[in-house]
């Protein structure tokens, strides 16, 4: 079957070829509903990472619907809606051949242009290593759509007080939105007072760090109370070196530091699990975050506009155009 995907054909320069797959022993096809833009592949937008050469295939956040069926599948049939964690890229395209095994079904009123399960997967990781015990204060620093699907994770009754933190204030009332019952804005506010004044003096059981900012790693230390349970969470992933990490903090508190990245899942496709039950019992709603929306033909575009983020930019998905019948 012959279809159009975007590779990367050099550094910061993306074009649309054709390729011709069909589904082998075990795998399905899928029509792609939408694939998401993850700020990780700007490393290889921008030529720090590649892992095929050139031409390099893009796109790991994909969902679909199954179109066929290869030979030995057993769970899967033609109409089933699905996400997919498969990171061998190629999700910038109108279709994409995967395994079987990697696939969930996603419950019938649930939209697969909004159910992107893989960077969702990555937030139950950073859950499962976060460990929130009834009573907890939490804190979500950096309110990208990362730290936004932990707000919308966390929201409820278990929590003492769930405290979002950035600079943007249309952020953190999204934020409230979803289910913070505290946020403070970083930028003209003292964060530790707020944050003593929240808790009573008591501080914060555990903080996960989302801002992608290697300077504010330290800080990120000073919300965390003293003593056992103490917990630091990285949940972003970092491009510079964090020069000035003051490890005399975390002595003093008795704070873990857990880097919640995917090595650390014990099982990542039962994580990947998990997150497509959140997603299909509307724990996490995607559509809420995605604030812009790419044309597979403009995915040129699209790369330039995530390097280069406008004012209320959330999270981008890239979609097929619609196919003529000719």
């Amino acid at each position: 079957m012959r279809f159009k995907r975007a590779v990367l054909t050099k550094p910061e320069h993306m074009e649309i070829v054709e390729v011709d797959e069909e589904p082998g022993e075990g795998q399905v096809m899928l029509k792609i509903a939408s694939c998401g833009m993850c700020n990780w592949e700007l490393g290889f937008w921008n030529g720090e990472l590649n892992y095929q050469g050139y031409p390099h295939k893009l796109g790991h956040e994909f969902a679909g619907t199954v179109v066929k069926v290869g030979p030995g599948c057993k769970k899967l049939k033609v109409g089933d809606k699905v996400s997919a964690l498969d990171r061998g890229f190629g999700g910038f395209a109108q279709y994409r051949v995967t395994s079987e095994s990697k696939c969930i079904r996603l419950a019938e009123d649930i939209d697969p242009k909004y159910a992107m399960g893989e960077p969702q997967k990555c937030i139950i990781t950073v859950l499962r290593a976060t460990a929130p015990e009834a009573g907890d204060y939490g804190i979500v620093q950096g309110c990208g759509p990362m730290g936004m699907w932990c707000v919308m994770a966390l929201a409820g009754r278990l929590l003492a007080g769930l405290i979002a933190i950035d600079v943007d204030d249309s952020k953190l009332e999204f934020a409230k939105r979803y289910g913070a019952t505290h946020t403070i804005n970083s930028k003209i506010e003292n964060a530790v007072e707020r944050v003593r004044e929240i808790t009573g003096g008591h501080m914060a059981d555990f903080v996960i760090e989302g801002t992608g900012i290697p300077a504010l790693l330290d800080s990120a230390q000073d919300y965390l109370k003293t003593g056992r349970g103490s917990r630091l969470i990285l949940m972003s992933s970092h491009h510079d070196v964090c020069q000035g990490f003051d490890f005399r903090k975390a002595i003093e508190r008795g704070a873990q530091i857990i880097a919640a990245h995917p090595p650390y899942a014990e099982d990542e496709f039962d994580d990947f699990r998990r997150a497509v039950a959140l997603i299909n019992n509307g724990t996490f709603d995607n559509r809420a975050l995605v604030t812009h929306e790419f044309k597979l033909s403009e995915i040129q575009n699209a790369f330039e506009t995530l390097a280069h983020k406008p004012t209320g930019f959330m999270k981008a998905i890239v979609v097929p155009d619609e196919e003529r019948i000719e």
